[in-house]
């Protein structure tokens, strides 16, 4: 094994086993790029969580409850998420699938649950368009995976000052059926 990796989470599809949870730990610091260790203590480098639901195409209603949970917790006693414990920076296509993100009451421990998730197809916007008028779009011929960019927020108690960590991302893909 490397030095540094970053694994595919599989998210099942048979009707008793259809949610993954994975636990990581998040290093913030004021001054480096923090890290995320997946449970084995290695980098979970780049910083992405790659996620793919699973089809069933004997019980496609499965889909519908379909979840990849993600806990990342800080352990430094000088460290606490804030906010939401996440800034989102954009994301891609997002009318196809759901992330929510919730703290611990001791803001030590940030859950992101991904779910809802429809074949990842991409919709093309054209040039930026505004967001005041309806715009036509035209999606992707394949499923494609699609990211969701993010920033961690952090506190160091210890002085008080608030931080967000370099852009991570979950890419988040549901192959079409064949």
């Amino acid at each position: 094994m490397t030095a540094q990796q970053s694994s595919t989470i599989i998210v099942p599809s048979e009707p008793n086993n259809h949610t993954t949870s994975q636990n990581f730990t998040l290093i913030p610091s004021a001054t480096e790029r923090w890290v995320t260790q997946n449970s084995d203590g290695m980098p979970n480098s780049p910083d992405d969580f790659n996620i793919t639901f699973t089809n069933n195409p004997t019980n496609p209603s499965i889909a519908k409850r379909q979840e990849a949970i993600l806990e990342i917790a800080i352990t430094d006693p000088d460290w606490e998420f804030f906010g939401n414990g996440v800034e989102y920076v954009s994301s891609e296509s997002n009318c196809n699938y759901n992330v929510d993100s919730q703290l611990s009451e001791d803001r030590k421990t940030l859950t992101i649950t991904v779910r809802n998730v429809a074949v990842t197809i991409g919709y093309a916007l054209g040039n930026n368009p505004p967001p005041d008028r309806v715009i036509e779009v035209q999606p992707s011929a394949s499923a494609q995976p699609l990211a969701v960019n993010f920033r961690y927020t952090a506190k160091n108690t210890s002085t008080g000052k608030f931080y967000m960590s370099q852009d991570p991302r979950i890419v988040v893909d549901r192959p079409k059926e064949n």
